[in-house]
Protein backbone atom coordinates (compact mmCIF):
# COMPACT_ATOMS: atom_id res chain seq x y z
CA UNK A 1 0.00 0.00 0.00
CA UNK A 2 2.68 2.60 0.87
CA UNK A 3 4.45 1.78 -2.45
CA UNK A 4 1.24 2.38 -4.44
CA UNK A 5 0.63 5.65 -2.60
CA UNK A 6 4.20 6.77 -3.36
CA UNK A 7 3.76 5.95 -7.06
CA UNK A 8 0.47 7.86 -7.13
CA UNK A 9 2.12 10.93 -5.56
CA UNK A 10 4.95 10.78 -8.10
CA UNK A 11 2.46 10.67 -11.00
CA UNK A 12 0.50 13.63 -9.62
CA UNK A 13 3.71 15.60 -9.15
CA UNK A 14 4.95 14.85 -12.68
CA UNK A 15 1.62 15.95 -14.09
CA UNK A 16 1.65 19.15 -12.07
CA UNK A 17 5.24 19.94 -13.03
CA UNK A 18 4.50 19.40 -16.70
CA UNK A 19 1.91 22.19 -16.50
CA UNK A 20 4.36 24.65 -14.94
CA UNK A 21 6.08 27.25 -17.12
CA UNK A 22 9.55 26.38 -18.30
CA UNK A 23 12.47 27.59 -16.19
CA UNK A 24 13.76 31.01 -17.21
CA UNK A 25 16.64 30.95 -19.65
CA UNK A 26 18.70 33.07 -17.28
CA UNK A 27 19.77 30.95 -14.33
CA UNK A 28 20.89 32.48 -11.01
CA UNK A 29 24.65 32.75 -10.65
CA UNK A 30 26.72 31.20 -7.85
CA UNK A 31 26.67 34.38 -5.77
CA UNK A 32 22.85 34.52 -5.85
CA UNK A 33 22.57 30.85 -4.85
CA UNK A 34 25.09 31.38 -2.01
CA UNK A 35 23.12 34.38 -0.75
CA UNK A 36 19.90 32.33 -0.96
CA UNK A 37 21.38 29.46 1.08
CA UNK A 38 22.54 31.93 3.76
CA UNK A 39 19.14 33.68 3.85
CA UNK A 40 20.60 36.93 2.52
CA UNK A 41 18.23 37.57 -0.42
CA UNK A 42 15.39 40.06 -0.27
CA UNK A 43 11.97 38.44 0.24
CA UNK A 44 10.78 39.13 -3.31
CA UNK A 45 14.01 37.87 -4.88
CA UNK A 46 14.03 34.74 -2.70
CA UNK A 47 10.42 33.97 -3.68
CA UNK A 48 11.29 34.37 -7.37
CA UNK A 49 14.23 32.00 -6.96
CA UNK A 50 12.04 29.40 -5.22
CA UNK A 51 9.64 29.43 -8.19
CA UNK A 52 12.63 28.98 -10.51
CA UNK A 53 13.90 26.00 -8.46
CA UNK A 54 10.56 24.22 -8.81
CA UNK A 55 10.90 24.07 -12.59
CA UNK A 56 14.70 23.96 -13.01
CA UNK A 57 16.33 20.66 -12.13
CA UNK A 58 19.92 21.90 -12.56
CA UNK A 59 19.49 24.82 -10.14
CA UNK A 60 17.59 22.64 -7.67
CA UNK A 61 20.51 20.20 -7.78
CA UNK A 62 22.95 23.06 -7.12
CA UNK A 63 20.94 24.10 -4.07
CA UNK A 64 20.82 20.49 -2.87
CA UNK A 65 24.60 20.27 -3.17
CA UNK A 66 24.95 23.57 -1.31
CA UNK A 67 23.19 22.19 1.77
CA UNK A 68 25.02 18.88 1.69
CA UNK A 69 22.66 16.63 -0.30
CA UNK A 70 24.08 14.09 -2.75
CA UNK A 71 22.19 13.84 -6.08
CA UNK A 72 22.07 10.04 -6.34
CA UNK A 73 19.39 7.79 -7.74
CA UNK A 74 18.75 6.20 -4.35
CA UNK A 75 16.02 7.31 -1.95
CA UNK A 76 16.88 10.50 -0.06
CA UNK A 77 16.69 10.12 3.74
CA UNK A 78 13.70 11.79 5.39
CA UNK A 79 15.92 14.05 7.52
CA UNK A 80 17.66 15.40 4.40
CA UNK A 81 14.33 16.17 2.76
CA UNK A 82 13.29 18.08 5.87
CA UNK A 83 16.52 20.09 5.70
CA UNK A 84 15.78 21.01 2.08
CA UNK A 85 12.20 22.02 2.95
CA UNK A 86 13.46 24.15 5.82
CA UNK A 87 15.92 25.89 3.48
CA UNK A 88 13.24 26.71 0.91
CA UNK A 89 10.79 27.83 3.59
CA UNK A 90 10.91 31.56 4.40
CA UNK A 91 13.01 32.09 7.51
CA UNK A 92 11.69 33.95 10.52
CA UNK A 93 13.37 37.27 11.06
CA UNK A 94 16.16 36.86 13.63
CA UNK A 95 16.77 39.93 15.77
CA UNK A 96 20.45 39.20 16.47
CA UNK A 97 23.14 40.96 14.45
CA UNK A 98 26.81 40.01 14.76
CA UNK A 99 29.81 42.06 13.66
CA UNK A 100 33.45 41.07 14.24
CA UNK A 101 36.14 43.57 13.20
CA UNK A 102 39.87 43.96 13.51
CA UNK A 103 41.34 47.44 13.92
CA UNK A 104 44.68 48.14 12.35
CA UNK A 105 46.63 51.39 12.39
CA UNK A 106 44.87 52.86 9.35
CA UNK A 107 42.33 50.24 8.34
CA UNK A 108 39.36 48.18 9.46
CA UNK A 109 39.16 44.50 8.53
CA UNK A 110 35.85 42.62 8.55
CA UNK A 111 36.41 39.21 10.12
CA UNK A 112 32.73 38.25 9.98
CA UNK A 113 29.25 39.76 10.03
CA UNK A 114 25.63 38.73 9.56
CA UNK A 115 24.81 42.12 8.03
CA UNK A 116 25.34 43.63 4.58
CA UNK A 117 28.25 45.99 3.91
CA UNK A 118 28.00 49.36 2.20
CA UNK A 119 30.69 49.60 -0.50
CA UNK A 120 30.45 53.04 -2.08
CA UNK A 121 26.74 53.30 -2.90
CA UNK A 122 26.29 49.54 -3.26
CA UNK A 123 24.91 47.35 -0.48
CA UNK A 124 26.90 44.09 -0.72
CA UNK A 125 26.05 40.77 1.00
CA UNK A 126 28.97 39.14 2.80
CA UNK A 127 29.25 36.10 0.44
CA UNK A 128 29.62 38.51 -2.50
CA UNK A 129 32.15 40.55 -0.54
CA UNK A 130 34.22 37.39 0.03
CA UNK A 131 34.00 36.43 -3.63
CA UNK A 132 35.40 39.85 -4.56
CA UNK A 133 38.14 39.40 -1.95
CA UNK A 134 37.16 42.63 -0.18
CA UNK A 135 37.74 42.63 3.56
CA UNK A 136 39.69 45.78 4.45
CA UNK A 137 38.28 49.31 4.60
CA UNK A 138 40.05 52.59 5.24
CA UNK A 139 39.17 54.26 8.55
CA UNK A 140 35.48 53.29 8.65
CA UNK A 141 32.94 50.73 7.52
CA UNK A 142 29.14 50.83 7.38
CA UNK A 143 27.10 47.65 7.91
CA UNK A 144 23.31 47.33 7.65
CA UNK A 145 20.73 44.75 8.66
CA UNK A 146 16.93 44.54 8.51
CA UNK A 147 14.80 43.72 11.56
CA UNK A 148 11.05 43.33 11.11
CA UNK A 149 9.92 46.78 9.94
CA UNK A 150 13.17 48.66 10.59
CA UNK A 151 16.62 48.84 8.98
CA UNK A 152 19.59 49.47 11.25
CA UNK A 153 22.80 51.10 10.06
CA UNK A 154 26.02 50.85 12.08
CA UNK A 155 29.02 52.95 11.07
CA UNK A 156 32.22 51.89 12.86
CA UNK A 157 35.15 54.30 12.72
CA UNK A 158 38.76 53.42 13.50
CA UNK A 159 40.53 55.60 16.08
CA UNK A 160 44.05 54.66 14.95
CA UNK A 161 43.89 51.07 16.14
CA UNK A 162 43.38 51.85 19.83
CA UNK A 163 39.67 52.64 20.06
CA UNK A 164 36.64 53.08 17.83
CA UNK A 165 33.37 54.95 17.57
CA UNK A 166 30.06 53.48 16.48
CA UNK A 167 27.10 55.42 15.08
CA UNK A 168 23.69 53.71 15.05
CA UNK A 169 20.83 54.93 12.86
CA UNK A 170 17.40 53.34 12.44
CA UNK A 171 15.06 53.80 9.46
CA UNK A 172 11.72 52.40 8.36
CA UNK A 173 12.36 49.60 5.87
CA UNK A 174 9.64 50.62 3.43
CA UNK A 175 9.98 54.44 3.46
CA UNK A 176 13.61 54.92 4.62
CA UNK A 177 12.26 57.50 7.07
CA UNK A 178 14.68 58.06 9.96
CA UNK A 179 13.24 56.93 13.31
CA UNK A 180 13.79 59.30 16.22
CA UNK A 181 11.95 57.65 19.12
CA UNK A 182 14.19 54.64 19.77
CA UNK A 183 16.47 54.06 22.76
CA UNK A 184 19.91 52.64 21.97
CA UNK A 185 21.97 51.18 24.82
CA UNK A 186 25.64 50.14 24.90
CA UNK A 187 26.47 47.26 27.26
CA UNK A 188 29.60 45.32 28.17
CA UNK A 189 29.37 42.08 30.17
CA UNK A 190 25.65 42.86 30.73
CA UNK A 191 26.55 46.19 32.38
CA UNK A 192 25.02 49.32 30.84
CA UNK A 193 27.71 51.83 29.82
CA UNK A 194 25.70 54.44 27.90
CA UNK A 195 22.12 54.86 26.75
CA UNK A 196 20.53 57.51 24.53
CA UNK A 197 17.28 58.25 22.75
CA UNK A 198 17.80 58.79 19.02
CA UNK A 199 15.99 62.15 19.03
CA UNK A 200 18.27 63.49 16.27
CA UNK A 201 17.97 60.35 14.14
CA UNK A 202 21.20 58.68 15.24
CA UNK A 203 23.26 57.85 18.33
CA UNK A 204 27.07 58.02 18.56
CA UNK A 205 29.18 56.10 21.06
CA UNK A 206 32.61 57.71 20.82
CA UNK A 207 36.10 56.52 21.82
CA UNK A 208 35.02 53.02 22.79
CA UNK A 209 37.86 50.72 23.83
CA UNK A 210 38.48 47.44 22.00
CA UNK A 211 36.44 44.47 23.20
CA UNK A 212 33.05 42.78 23.00
CA UNK A 213 29.90 44.87 23.34
CA UNK A 214 26.15 44.56 23.01
CA UNK A 215 23.99 47.32 21.56
CA UNK A 216 20.25 47.05 22.18
CA UNK A 217 17.65 48.98 20.18
CA UNK A 218 14.24 49.37 21.82
CA UNK A 219 11.04 51.33 21.55
CA UNK A 220 8.63 52.07 24.35
CA UNK A 221 7.06 48.60 24.15
CA UNK A 222 9.71 46.12 23.09
CA UNK A 223 13.36 45.34 22.27
CA UNK A 224 13.60 45.46 18.48
CA UNK A 225 17.18 44.38 17.76
CA UNK A 226 20.48 43.37 19.32
CA UNK A 227 23.91 44.05 17.84
CA UNK A 228 26.79 41.90 19.10
CA UNK A 229 29.94 43.87 18.33
CA UNK A 230 33.44 42.38 18.75
CA UNK A 231 36.29 44.74 17.86
CA UNK A 232 39.84 43.37 18.10
CA UNK A 233 43.38 44.72 17.70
Amino acid sequence: MPYKLEQFIKRVYRGWKAKQPEAEARHPDEETLACFLEGRLAVAEAQKLKLHLISCDSCAEAVALGIGLTPEAKEVPVEELERLKATLRPKEQINIWEVVLQLKEKALEILSTTGDVLVGRELVPVPVLRSRKIKEFKDEVTILKDFRSIRLEAKIENKRGKAFSVTIMAKERETSKVLKDLRITLLKDDVELESYVADSGSVIFDNVLLGKYTLEVSNIDDKLATLLLDVRA
